[in-house]
């Protein structure tokens, strides 16, 4: 079974996945998770009692798995490497609310001059007459 397959069968099921579940999403130990989650890579919840994660924290396993295996990456580097694209993701995203801001605040800008225009020409009409 492919790792997206997996991930649409728990999805359809549940938004709730016990370690092992977890792991199996993941196609990684439970020991792994049980690290990553030691190392505060992932969070788990408590629901009704139960320990488990959402499927976001599976997703976010996957991404952990992708740099840890295939990229070689250890626990501690990929914690900065995620860190930091949670960071870039708020600055975007402080950029963008910037750039909107900058967006009203022209149209504000334009209508003011628009009706400056149009004051000055009434003036002139007004003195020349």
């Amino acid at each position: 079974m492919t790792e997206s397959m997996i991930e649409i069968h728990l999805d359809s099921r549940q938004s709730f996945y016990n370690v092992s579940m977890t792991a199996m999403a993941a196609r990684v130990s439970t020991s792994f998770v049980n690290e990553c989650e030691r190392e505060n890579l992932i969070q788990a919840k408590v629901v009704e009692g139960r320990k488990g994660y959402d499927h976001s924290m599976v997703r976010r396993l996957i991404r952990i798995r992708h740099f840890h295996e295939d990229l070689g990456f250890d626990l501690q580097a990929i914690d900065f490497i995620l860190c930091l694209h949670t960071r870039l993701i708020d600055l975007q995203n402080r950029l963008d609310e910037m750039e909107a801001q900058m967006r009203e605040r022209e149209i504000e800008l334009l209508d003011k001059i628009r009706t400056l225009k149009e004051r000055l020409a009434q003036d002139s009409k007004w003195q020349n007459r």
